[in-house]
């Protein structure tokens, strides 16, 4: 028996804006194309927004006296729209928790033993800051902290935005100066980390991951401005040295994950500017300069608009905590509209003078607490 065959078109990811009590009746909506090549009893038709805990929505049914309906021959088109509730986690492939969704049409047939066809569709869902947001007004800011190591050595960063989207180069400069003499330079290099972090049911508790997502560090003679000696390995610091540094960000659900400020796993980024230098004595000290960077997805940017930073996360009601209910999609409808097309288709605050520093046991020394961005 040649069995129907069933199109599933979507209109892409689940973009919500805001809080998940802002973002509540989110329409995700599509159309499902039904091509009978020989008549065929049908008993019912479904589309379904896969989560933990599937929900599911009958969108045709067969009569009230049973055995299904007998479809032409002919192509048949179903629109259909889903509210989504505001509360659904973003995707997420993390160490800690994996978060997915797909959308289903399903197709039952009365064909012997109820032969069904099935289309499938991953889909994203995002959460990005909702338009007329408090900080939406604010300029873009740009990165631009600096840092002193016991009176010896000041490291700088600047000049890329703090908001960034995946899938795109991200280019810093970073500035070494001198303040004691006697200092060689070693390494120079920019690092984009990701943190996570997790509640623990229960007992109040968190745990927490972090990860590398990209890392680049400059070659001899690489990297060095252009007004000063380019063969910067091994030389002595006597004023300062400026590079030119550029980070590929990568592409999100891979090796990196959007920014997540709600549910019970949280997400976050910084950028540690690098460098590694040996003083006289021949004792090695490794130096980062840490401050806050923000994935955003390319989706909420439509209208080529820089996108704001979140100097005023205080107040950004996107980064405030709230109560998530864990269950994605239990309380999704949806609305169906059939119809039968015939022959076809129819710092800165971040950056004062008196910063905390947090000292490493591991790799040596790491110049932070500039950020005022703390995750919940």
């Amino acid at each position: 028996m040649i069995l129907p065959s069933i199109r599933l078109f979507t209109l892409g990811d689940v973009v919500l804006q805001g809080s998940p009590t802002e973002s509540t009746g989110y329409l995700y909506s599509g159309r499902v194309i039904v091509t009978v090549k020989v008549p065929t009893t049908i008993r019912h038709l479904e589309v379904v927004f896969q989560t933990e805990q599937p929900f599911r929505d009958v969108l045709y049914v067969e009569p009230a006296e049973g055995g299904g309906r007998v479809w032409s021959r002919g192509s048949y088109e179903f629109f259909f729209q889903i509210v989504l509730p505001g509360h659904l986690c973003e995707t997420m492939y993390t160490e800690l928790r994996r978060v997915s969704y797909e959308v289903r049409a399903n197709l039952h047939t009365g064909a012997l033993g109820g032969a069904r066809r099935t289309a499938v569709q991953a889909v994203a869902v995002k959460r990005v800051p909702y338009f007329g947001a408090v900080w939406e007004s604010i300029a873009s800011d740009v990165v631009n902290v600096s840092a002193v190591w016991r009176n010896k050595i000041e490291m700088s960063a600047m000049g890329c935005s703090r908001v960034q989207r995946d899938d795109q180069p991200l280019r810093v400069r970073g500035v070494i100066r001198a303040l004691e003499k006697g200092f060689k330079l070693t390494k120079v290099g920019v690092i984009l980390e990701e943190r996570t972090r997790s509640r623990i049911g229960g007992i109040g508790g968190v745990k927490c991951s972090s990860s590398i997502a990209a890392q680049r560090y400059l070659k001899a003679k690489e990297g060095a401005d252009s007004r000063q000696s380019k063969d910067w390995f091994g030389s002595v610091l006597i004023d300062q040295m400026a590079f030119e540094m550029e980070l590929q960000i990568p592409k999100a659900y891979g090796k990196i994950q959007y920014d997540v400020k709600h549910g019970p796993v949280t997400v976050s980024h910084r950028l540690a500017f690098v460098v590694a230098v040996v003083d006289q004595l021949g004792r090695g000290t490794s130096l980062r300069l840490f401050t806050p960077l923000h994935i955003m997805p390319h989706d909420w940017v439509d209208s080529g608009d820089e996108l704001p930073s979140y100097i005023s996360s205080f107040t950004d009601r996107v980064l405030l905590r709230s109560n998530v209910r864990p269950n994605a999609a239990s309380a999704c409808q949806a609305v169906l509209r059939g119809s039968r097309a015939s022959n076809g288709l129819s710092m800165d605050a971040e950056a004062s003078a008196d910063m905390s520093r947090r000292w490493s046991s591991i790799g040596g020394v790491e110049l932070g607490g500039m950020a005022s961005f703390a995750v919940q």
